[in-house]
């Protein structure tokens, strides 16, 4: 009967436990109900948007690579540190990058097309 009860008390500490273990920064996007929902049932999703956090687009230093780019657009980012793709209302073209101005610096960000963010995340699942 104890063990019966020790192992009961395990599952429930490690199920408790599991429902937390997401990128925090999906909240912005996400209800936390939804990502437990979405974890259980459709962990592809989960997968894609954690992929999507980090991957969707590049950060380049104009004064680092010497580069100016012309992009028509910008956005102002409080600090890249803390920086979350989901906090702005950034949509990805199908076929072609598009460049941001990063408002009081030299940077751009650079959001990938969604073919390109696709077969990058299709590959890193491979």
């Amino acid at each position: 009967m104890k063990s019966i009860l020790i192992l009961f008390f395990l599952g429930v500490s490690l199920s408790v436990f599991s429902q937390g273990d997401f990128d925090k920064r999906l909240l912005a996007k996400f209800s936390e109900e939804r990502i437990e929902e979405l974890t259980k049932d459709h962990t592809a999703v989960i997968e894609y948007w954690t992929y999507y956090l980090d991957n969707s687009y590049i950060i380049i230093d104009g004064d680092a690579t010497g580069k100016l780019l012309a992009s028509g657009q910008s956005i102002r980012i409080k600090t890249l540190k803390d920086f979350n793709i989901l906090n702005y209302d950034l949509h990805m073209d199908r076929n072609i990058r598009k460049t941001y101005d990063i408002k009081g610096t030299n940077s751009y960000l650079i959001l990938l097309s969604n073919n390109e963010f696709s077969k990058a995340f299709s590959n890193q699942r491979k």
